[in-house]
């Protein structure tokens, strides 16, 4: 156990520090001033150079990368003049050599558009996100896994036909076409009858300027972003339920006289999940870091539409901010469906 642990947190570290090493990479050959971009054409040289010195940006490509990488870093060593530490939320835990080891917050830099931490962007910026992805895969799980097992249970009928031709047809339809097609039902021609809004926020401000939730806010771009992997689920669920069918442990429950309903439960469903929870792991993670043209067609402040802020405005510590938390929340999402496998399947062990 303690083994697995260590080599999965290993291969998570690796993947961090590759995403931030290519995103530098792109970055450092991108024919952008971030000083120009932090504080305008009009600045004068000698602000402008205090910036690159203190962010290194006047230093070679490895050094830029290697001074990136300290700042991610929750333990560093660092001289007590060097500019940076005035932006660290640190501890110091020993000096020696005129320099200082320091425990540390990972400091994601500031944004080049406003000037604020670039963690706390994420951080206001993500339960929507987070909001939005579990209502739109827990709608697709529901409907997904419905129609999939009524779909196996009834293989080569009509009913079958039908729900396989509607989810071909749903898995091809992009998501920034499908969040047109439901903003324009159900904003636009509905509109006088669902009372939903067309753009919104899951956290937005009411008429008197107070923060307050809104759910009617979260149905539209819960029901876009939902319909493709609703198509997925079903098509995974039906074709484990098929292949669980011709197993000779359900030939044996059906013999012995067993009713359809526990058939069900206790023989098709727990044996058919395994390949199911690897379809919504995956979508759940897809919906959390990509929902991107989603939230910029319904205004809805998350993750996606901060990205794109931050691509049109060219906010490099942003772009690369947002890119390594992607790749974290595929990393846990990874590691928690590796522990629905024991769930569902005794077999499986996490070793």
């Amino acid at each position: 156990m303690i083994r697995a642990i260590i080599n999965k947190l290993s291969l998570a570290l690796l993947s961090v520090l590759t995403v931030a090493a290519l995103i530098t990479t792109i970055i450092f050959y991108t024919p952008v001033d971030p000083a120009r971009m932090s504080f305008g054409q009009r600045s004068d040289e000698e602000t402008i150079q205090l910036f690159k010195k203190k962010y290194y940006l006047d230093q070679p490509f490895y050094v830029q990368v290697w001074r990136y990488f300290e700042d991610l870093s929750p333990f560093q060593i660092i001289n007590p003049s060097d500019p940076r530490i005035s932006d660290y939320q640190y501890t110091t835990l020993f000096s020696a050599y005129g320099k200082l080891c320091i425990s540390k917050w990972p400091y994601f830099r500031k944004s080049y558009h406003d000037g604020r931490n670039v963690i706390s962007h994420i951080a206001e910026a993500l339960p929507g996100t987070m909001a939005l992805a579990l209502a739109s895969i827990l709608m697709s799980v529901f409907l997904g896994v419905a129609a999939g097992l009524y779909a196996g249970m009834n293989q080569n009928t009509t009913w079958d036909r039908l729900i396989l031709s509607i989810t071909t047809i749903l898995y091809a339809i992009p998501s920034y076409v499908s969040s047109l097609i439901v903003a324009l039902i159900f904003a636009f021609v509905l509109g006088k009858w669902t009372h939903l809004p067309l753009q919104g926020s899951f956290w937005d401000f009411n008429d008197l300027g107070d923060e307050q939730i809104f759910l009617s806010h979260l149905i539209l771009p819960a029901l876009a972003l939902g319909l493709r992997p609703v198509s997925m689920i079903t098509q995974m669920t039906r074709t484990s339920v098929l292949d669980v069918l011709g197993s000779d442990y359900v030939r044996t429950a059906r013999s012995k006289g067993i009713g359809k309903a526990k058939l069900i439960r206790y023989h098709i469903l727990p044996n058919s999940m395994n390949p199911i929870v690897t379809t919504i792991s995956s979508w759940f993670a897809s919906l959390l870091t990509g929902s991107f043209f989603v939230e910029y067609i319904f205004n809805y402040k998350g993750l996606g539409l901060l990205t794109i802020s931050a691509l049109q405005h060219l906010d490099i510590p942003m772009i690369t901010g947002c890119c390594i938390v992607t790749v974290i929340i595929f990393i846990i999402i990874g590691n928690l469906t590796d522990l629905a496998y024991t769930f569902f399947d005794p077999r499986v062990k996490i070793d």
